[in-house]
Order: C-alpha cells, then sequence, then structure tokens
C-alpha cells in the first residue's frame, strides 16, 4: 500500500468514500475543496493498493493564538467499508502525525460524529487520542 497526496485523478474514488460516510458532494465541489486546500495549505493524502484509491485524510494547519502552538485539524478520513480493520486507516494518521513531527506540531484534532461511537470513536481511541473534555459550537450563517 501506498499513501500519497490526493490528485483530480482521485476525484471519483474520494467521492464514493465520502458516500459512505453519508455525505453528498459533487465533482465540482470536490475539484473546489481539492483547490482550496492547496490555497491555504491543507492536506489531502490517500491510500491506494493495486491501482485503487482505498482510504483519505484531509486537514490543515490551524495556528492556536492563545499559545504559540500549531495545531493540525483533521477534517476527513474515510477507509473503504471493505479495507477497514486492516491497518489502513492507522497509516494514513500515521502520514499525518509525520508531517506534524516535521513542522514542529504536536498537537492534532479529529471531529467525528455522536453517530460513530461504535466504530470511530474506538479506533480513534485505540490509536491514543482522548475524547476533548470542552465543548465546541457551531453555527451556519446563512448567504446573502
Amino acid at each position: 500500500m501506498m499513501i500519497r497526496h490526493a490528485g483530480s485523478g482521485d476525484s471519483a474514488s474520494i467521492i464514493a468514500l465520502i458516500n459512505q460516510l453519508g455525505y453528498e458532494i459533487s465533482r465540482e465541489d470536490l475539484s473546489a475543496n481539492l483547490h482550496m486546500y492547496e490555497k491555504v495549505q491543507g492536506f489531502v493524502f490517500v491510500a491506494e493498493e493495486n491501482g485503487k484509491v482505498i482510504g483519505f485524510v484531509s486537514g490543515l494547519f490551524i495556528p492556536l493564538f492563545h499559545k504559540h502552538e500549531l495545531m493540525f485539524r483533521v477534517s476527513a478520513l474515510c477507509v473503504d467499508e471493505k479495507e477497514r480493520e486492516e491497518g489502513i486507516g492507522k497509516r494514513l494518521l500515521e502520514k499525518i502525525e509525520e508531517l506534524c513531527r516535521k513542522k514542529e506540531c504536536y498537537y492534532i484534532e479529529v471531529t467525528s460524529g455522536a453517530q460513530r461511537k461504535k466504530d470511530a470513536h474506538l479506533f480513534y481511541e485505540s490509536l491514543g487520542y482522548a475524547t476533548y473534555k470542552g465543548k465546541r459550537f457551531t453555527k451556519r450563517l446563512e448567504l446573502k
């Protein structure tokens, strides 16, 4: 298995994986997101085996304001449901951790929906990620 930067040729595979997470995205929106991640120095990696994309991870560095420190936020992670429990997700996160160490970033945040308690949450905890004790607030603004 190889982990590499995602490219526009990976769009169909990434869309299929995003669908497995329960989200819909068009090819145009995914292409725009890949471009946006390049602009903000974000990262999208894919796991490829035998020429087939079987997983991806995306995220970006965020400078903290209350500390002189960087945080990396994993914005999405998915491994094809037929390929799970083979260490692919772990390898994708190890790639992120390697990138973070090179950038002297020692804080990684992963968000995961409450509905994923029995799979994703256990997976993250098995890799040493701890449940955040605080609370997050979100607000969606209407476009005018």
